[in-house]
């Protein structure tokens, strides 16, 4: 592989989050995914969700989250440390607009190869022109939005070499849907608090992650298709809450509507100029989400507690318990793979999702991908 940096994107909570306001660093972390869940601060602005809501908070990405991602990046940069140094992670306020992170990340890109440059130059060697972006879960969208919508498929191919993404859910995931309403337990954690559906309510990034395909939400009697990304759809007590609490309809509508706009780009299939470029890895048989009945006869009371698996594509069972295959499986990407829930996964703490970055055939995957090892790429290239 020649000397082109390598860029990690984290998906979802995938980032620690800081207060950089307070003078005491101590009271600063709000959210480490794990230990600390400071939802009450974590509440952004009705009116512009690029500010939080409480003006003593400046509130920034503090650093990715080791359990999920410090074990690949580190075997990345153990296959290039005799080529290259220049393997980073970008991190991002999950929270917010992920087309806002896609602005971010290009400026991180173009710091990177700023870095890269001077130091190939130094040492006498030709500055690198391209990147290799991976992209876990949410963090496939952003780089996504950022190649197919910022840059477009020419430049795209002008400054990235490869593209990976690890269980990113293009067309959403029902999860999305539970931390609206009665607070995810999977999502967020195991929490089922007023606080962080609050919180969950006001985040542009979760709301970009409602479930896109037309069978995700039905009708309890008689299975016919709901707009999620329509007001009318959703529980009518959630609509009253939230006009009571931003003192307007518009806030949900809008939300609604914005997330409907980002999720009609990034569901679609990658550009024919892009395919070459892309691979992607997805989850398989692990019990995942499908279907959610909504008995409109009860002020469209959502029924998680009857919940349908299913919707095979391909013959691949379900997802990976956040993500189903429906949502993570571009059938016009020739290079794909898939991995199943082994018992590796059972012994993590976060789940089959969460874990894939850390997943030895996941990484095995990456680095032959990256060309790192010409076994494995040829092993897991799934041609059609």
């Amino acid at each position: 592989m020649p000397n082109h940096p390598v860029i990690l994107v984290h998906g979802i909570q995938g980032s620690w989050l800081k207060d950089q306001y307070p003078v005491d660093y101590q009271d600063s972390i709000l959210w480490t995914g794990i230990l600390k869940k400071n939802f009450a601060a974590l509440h952004l602005h009705a009116l512009d969700s690029t500010v939080d809501a409480e003006p003593k908070r400046m509130v920034f990405p503090h650093q990715a989250v080791p359990l999920i991602y410090e074990s690949l990046v580190d075997e990345v940069r153990d296959e290039l440390a005799e080529q290259h140094p220049y393997v980073y992670m970008f991190t991002y306020d999950w929270r917010k607009d992920n087309r806002q992170a896609a602005e971010e990340l290009g400026r991180f890109m173009d710091r990177v190869l700023r870095i890269a440059a001077v130091h190939e130059r130094a040492a006498g060697r030709t500055a690198p022109r391209k990147v290799s972006l991976i992209g876990h879960s949410m963090g496939g969208l952003v780089i996504k939005w950022y190649a197919t919508q910022l840059l477009g498929p020419t430049r795209a191919k002008q400054t990235i070499e490869r593209i990976l993404t690890i269980a990113t859910p293009f067309g959403g995931s029902l999860k999305a849907v539970e931390a609206l309403l009665p607070g995810a337990r999977n999502l967020f954690g195991m929490e089922n608090q007023k606080s962080m559906r609050h919180a969950a309510r006001t985040m542009p990034g979760l709301y970009q992650l409602l479930p896109a395909w037309k069978e995700a939400v039905v009708r309890l009697n008689d299975h016919e298709p709901l707009d999620v990304f329509d007001e009318k759809s959703w529980q009518e007590n959630l609509v009253a809450a939230l006009k009571e609490r931003f003192g307007t309809p518009a806030f949900f509508r809008n939300m609604l509507a914005d997330a409907k706009k980002f999720s009609a780009v990034v569901s679609k299939p990658w550009p024919a100029a892009l395919r070459g470029r892309v691979w992607t890895a997805f989850g398989v048989e692990t019990d995942t989400w499908w279907q959610v009945p909504v008995d409109t006869s009860r002020q469209n009371f959502f029924h998680f507690d009857k919940v349908r698996y299913g919707g095979a594509v391909e013959n691949w069972r379900e997802g990976d318990g956040t993500v189903h295959v429906t949502s993570s499986y571009d059938s016009t990407l020739a290079r794909t793979h898939r991995f199943s829930d082994k018992e590796e996964f059972k012994d993590k703490l976060a789940g089959h999702h969460a874990n894939m970055p850390n997943h030895g055939g996941v990484q095995d995957w990456v680095l032959g991908v990256l060309k790192l090892n010409e076994h494995v790429d040829a092993a897991f290239d799934s041609p059609r």
